[in-house]
C-alpha cells in the first residue's frame, strides 16, 4: 500500500513539474515525496500510529521561568538534541556537547543522530511534533524556521531569553545577517549557529600557467567582477582546460544575486523575471551554450569531480568542500568571493539555527544548552566543519589570518536569501523546473524566467 501511495505521489510531483534533479538532491523517493507533500501543506509524515502530521501541538510559554538565569548547577535534568551530524561533523557536535557539558555538567544530552540530513529527515521530524515527543533542541535549516512557526508555534520563542541575558549573550557579536535569519515575523526562535556563503573555487596552477592574476588579489584589489571572470574563463579554455567555470543548477537564485537580482520580494510575490535576474540567468546559460561549462543539472557536489580531476578551472559552490579536496589533488588550489556583476557582490547564505521545541518539558536547560554552543567556544568548535556566526568566533578561529576564508567572510557580509514562506520547497521545485529548460538551451533566459514567476504563483497560491 505504501508502494502505491510513493507512486502517486511521484506522479502529481510530476504532474506539478518536478524534476528527477530535485528527487536524486532529496535523496530517494520516498524523502522527495514525503516534502514535496510538506511543499504542499498536505501530510508529509510517513505513514505511522500517530496522528497526521499537519499540525503540530499547541505551543508553550515562550517565558523564562525565573527572571535571572539560573547558576549552571542549579540546571538539570535530560535534553534531546536532533541534529545530522556524520564523520568528523558527528566528532564535532560531539565536541560541542562536551564543552557544554563542562559548564553544566548536571544536564544529560541525548543526541540523536539523523540517519540523513536535515532536509531528509524533515518529515519524520513534523511527524514527532505531531506525536507530541518533539525533541528539545533541534538544528533549523533555512526556511524550516517559517513552516515550523506555521504549524501551530511549533518552535519557542526566545525572545525574553535573549533579553534576560543580554550582558551574557552579547547579541551585537553575531553577524547582523545571520540573525535575521533566525527571525520569523521579527521574532526570534533560536541563535544563530552557522551561515554558509557561496564562492569560487579555483585553480590557482592553471590560473598561473594561463597568465591570470591571482583571484584573490583581484578581490581585494575591487577588480574580481564580471570582466575579470568572464577572461578568465576564456584564458582557462585558450590553455587548454576543458571548462572554465562549472556550476549546479540548484543554486539558481545564488546567479541571480550575485547581480543584484531576486526571486522574490517582501509581499511574496515573484520577482525573478524582474530587474538583473534574467540578465544573470541568461549569462550563465550562455556559458553553458558556448561550451564553457558543463551541464548544471547534476546532483549536488558532482562538479568537485570535474574541478578535482581539473576539468574544470573555477567551480562555483558552497566553502564545504574546501576540506574535502585537501589530500587529493595534485595542483594548488584556492577560493575566493564570487565576482561583482552590475558593481553588485552578493550571493545565497546557508542559514543554520539552533532553535528549542515548544513541546520541550526542560526549556531551561534547552536554553542553557543552546546559549553555550553558540558562544564564543561554542561556534570556534564548530569552525572546525562551517563558518562560525559571531565575530568573537571567527577571530579565535583564525578566519582573519587565511585569505581564503577571509574572502569567504565577505561573502557572507554580502549574502542574502530568498524571502522564507512555508512552501520554500515548491518555490525551489517551481523554479528547477523552469530553468531546467534554459539550462538545456530550449528557451531564452525571459521566457524561463517568466515562466518561473507563472509556477511560483501557483506554488504560492
Amino acid at each position: 500500500m505504501r508502494l502505491n501511495k510513493e507512486m502517486e505521489i511521484i506522479r502529481r510531483a510530476k504532474q506539478a513539474g518536478m524534476s528527477r534533479r530535485e528527487f536524486i538532491r532529496l535523496g530517494g523517493t520516498a524523502a522527495a515525496a514525503a516534502a514535496f507533500l510538506a511543499a504542499c501543506g498536505e501530510d508529509a509524515a510517513p505513514e505511522t500510529t500517530a496522528a497526521p502530521a499537519t499540525t503540530a501541538a499547541p505551543a508553550t510559554t515562550a517565558a523564562p521561568t525565573t527572571t535571572a538565569a539560573p547558576d549552571a548547577d542549579e540546571v538539570g535534568g535530560e535534553i534531546t538534541l536532533w541534529a545530522w551530524g556524520a564523520g568528523f561533523e558527528g566528532e564535532v557536535i560531539q565536541q560541542r556537547i562536551d564543552y557544554f557539558n563542562s559548564k553544566y555538567p548536571n544536564v544529560q544530552v541525548n543526541w540523536e543522530p539523523l540517519a540523513a540530513n536535515g532536509y531528509e529527515e524533515y518529515p519524520n521530524l513534523l511527524a514527532r511534533f505531531a506525536a507530541g515527543n518533539a525533541p528539545d533542541v533541534m538544528r533549523m535549516l533555512n526556511f524550516q524556521l517559517t513552516q515550523l512557526t506555521a504549524e501551530g508555534e511549533a518552535l519557542l520563542q526566545v525572545d525574553d531569553y535573549i533579553a534576560r541575558d543580554a550582558e551574557e549573550l552579547n547579541m551585537g557579536d553575531y553577524i547582523p545577517t545571520t540573525v535575521e535569519g533566525a527571525k520569523v515575523d521579527g521574532k526570534m526562535y533560536g541563535l544563530p549557529d552557522n551561515t554558509e556563503p557561496y564562492v569560487i573555487y579555483y585553480n590557482r596552477d592553471a590560473f598561473n600557467d594561463a597568465g591570470l592574476e591571482d583571484p584573490q588579489v583581484l578581490f581585494q584589489n575591487g577588480e574580481w567582477n564580471e570582466e575579470a571572470f568572464t577572461n578568465s574563463i576564456d584564458a582557462l579554455i585558450d590553455n587548454g582546460m576543458r571548462f572554465g567555470v562549472s556550476f549546479e543548477s540548484w543554486n539558481y537564485d545564488t546567479f541571480c544575486f550575485m547581480g543584484g537580482g531576486t526571486i522574490l520580494n517582501e509581499n511574496l510575490e515573484p520577482t525573478i523575471h524582474q530587474g538583473a535576474s534574467p540578465q544573470m540567468l541568461g549569462y550563465f546559460a550562455q556559458l553553458i551554450a558556448d561550451g564553457k561549462s558543463p551541464s548544471p543539472v547534476v546532483a549536488g557536489g558532482t562538479h568537485l569531480e570535474a574541478f578535482r580531476n581539473q576539468q574544470t578551472g573555477m567551480y562555483l559552490m558552497g566553502p564545504w568542500w574546501y576540506g574535502a579536496l585537501t589530500g587529493t589533488v595534485d595542483f594548488d588550489y584556492d577560493v575566493t568571493a564570487l565576482p561583482s556583476f552590475n558593481g553588485v557582490r552578493a550571493g545565497k547564505l546557508e542559514l543554520g539555527t539552533i532553535s528549542i521545541s515548544s513541546q520541550s518539558k526542560n526549556p531551561e536547560a534547552a536554553w542553557a544548552f543552546t546559549k553555550t554552543i553558540t558562544d564564543t567556544r561554542g561556534l570556534e568548535i564548530w569552525s572546525q566543519v562551517a563558518t562560525p556566526t559571531r565575530r568573537s568566533a571567527l577571530e579565535a578561529a583564525g578566519f582573519n589570518d587565511v585569505q581564503w576564508k577571509k574572502d569567504a567572510v565577505a561573502m557572507v557580509e554580502a549574502g542574502t536569501w530568498t524571502p522564507f514562506t512555508t512552501q520554500g520547497f515548491a518555490v525551489d521545485t517551481a523554479c528547477a523546473a523552469a530553468l531546467d529548460l534554459l539550462w538545456a538551451g530550449e528557451v531564452t533566459a525571459e521566457e524561463a524566467t517568466q515562466d518561473a514567476a507563472n509556477r511560483i504563483r501557483e506554488a504560492l497560491a
